[in-house]
């Protein structure tokens, strides 16, 4: 009978439901390898690596390396210590793998936060692989964990990048993905409880503009676009195409790149209308009012009513300002709670960093500081902020390390 090395890639002590799904999966597991100390007897046999690695500052990507190299079977399942699995859940990807002889096997996740379960039916990859590359975002396709695979293929694709912090399961599968097999278990499921709703989406940013860099565009992203009948048009398209990708992990500085180089290709008002909503996440307001002019071919009542909310935009986040300023904390917080219903922007996050801040809760400013530099990197008062409560809590390598990617070509 195969049996594969479960890996568990978090610090995190997992809850008894985690251990309830090794044992209903115990007679085709070898192994069990944690980060972590054990103090449960799961009748499996577990490596556990909290002394060797003790004292070691690894990022994820380097404690998935680490972790797969202890094991000692070929047969690799990546777990998080959230993950809950079904009876047979371990023979049906295996059985899946056998028939297919796919390099990685997945199953449907059904995620689960604060009492609520979502299910995931997933499309088929298998044989379509490298039409992934067109979705820019894989990981609305894979799951993270779950996945069935071998030490072979982890070998062969060269690991995991040891900089990355975070997305590094994906970045393997944009490096490898003209080879490799990926494999949906279609009547399989797991559950994965949600525990951090806080994901440093800066890192999903850096992994697809560095997988923009090693593919063609034309033959391998975006083959659907007519790049031989109007090659200007299918490259503002891909841009676009691009700076909404990037927009949805936050980084507004690149896509408001990719806009703006779109519209040298090609000048259209939805892609326009994108850049100026880019530069309103970031809070620059002038430089969207720039924009906003006659000569791009807005039309006046257009042209009048977004400048009317550029302009209220503005109003309000300096009077959300003024508010902490003076003192008033719990308005500041209720007026900017409300106005954050209606507008996200790198502002408002900055405005929810300093009443965290205000209140001494610096591990909620630092995500809140965090997300709205990942917004506007450029803003030296987000900067300030950031790297203040990041030196207070030893997290200036932290921030150094989201400039740099960032800021990467």
């Amino acid at each position: 009978m195969e049996k594969v090395s479960v890996i568990v890639c978090s610090t995190e002590l997992p809850e008894e439901k985690f251990f309830e799904g090794l044992e209903e999966n115990a007679s085709y597991i070898r192994e069990v390898v944690i980060p972590f100390e054990l103090k449960v007897d799961t009748g499996i046999h577990t490596l556990c690596l909290q002394e060797e690695l003790k004292g070691k500052s690894l990022t994820k990507s380097e404690l998935r390396n680490e972790l797969t190299s202890r094991a000692s079977s070929e047969n690799i399942l990546y777990l998080s210590s959230s993950t809950i699995l079904e009876e047979d859940f371990i023979a049906e990807l295996l059985e899946e793998r056998n028939a297919t002889s796919a390099d990685i096997v997945f199953a449907n996740p059904i995620y689960s936060f604060e009492g609520k379960e979502e299910v995931k039916n997933l499309e088929q990859t298998f044989g379509n692989e490298k039409a992934l590359l067109s979705s820019l975002a894989v990981e609305d396709h894979i799951p993270e964990w779950g996945i069935l695979t071998t030490k072979s293929v982890i070998e062969r694709g060269g690991g995991f990048d040891p900089f990355l912090e975070d997305y590094e399961f994906y970045d393997f599968i944009y490096r490898n993905i003209s080879w490799l097999k990926l494999r949906l278990s279609e009547l399989t499921y797991f559950t994965q409880e949600i525990k951090e709703t806080f994901i440093d989406t800066a890192w999903r940013s850096y992994v697809l503009r560095k997988m923009l860099k090693n593919f063609d565009w034309k033959e391998d992203i975006f083959p659907y676009l007519s790049w031989d009948e109007k090659p200007e048009v299918a490259k503002a398209t891909a841009l676009t195409l691009i700076g909404d990708r990037l927009s949805s992990y936050f980084d507004f500085l690149n896509a408001s790149n990719c806009y703006r180089e779109a519209l040298l290709h090609f000048h259209n008002q939805e892609t326009l209308r994108r850049l100026v909503d880019s530069f309103k996440n970031m809070g620059f307001f002038d430089k969207a009012r720039e924009i906003l002019s006659p000569e791009q071919g807005i039309s006046k009542d257009v042209l009048e009513r977004e400048l009317e909310l550029v302009n209220n935009l503005e109003k309000a986040i300096r009077e959300l300002e003024q508010a902490v300023e003076e003192g008033k904390v719990v308005e500041a917080l209720a007026a900017a709670t409300e106005f954050a219903e209606v507008y996200s922007g790198a502002p408002i996050y900055n405005i929810f960093g300093v009443i965290n801040w205000i209140k001494k809760d610096m591990e909620n400013a630092y995500q809140f500081f965090y997300k709205a530099v990942t917004m506007n990197p450029l803003n030296k008062d987000f900067c300030f902020n950031l790297t203040s409560v990041a030196r207070d809590l030893g997290k200036e390598k932290n921030v150094e390390k989201l400039y740099s990617i960032l800021l990467s070509s």
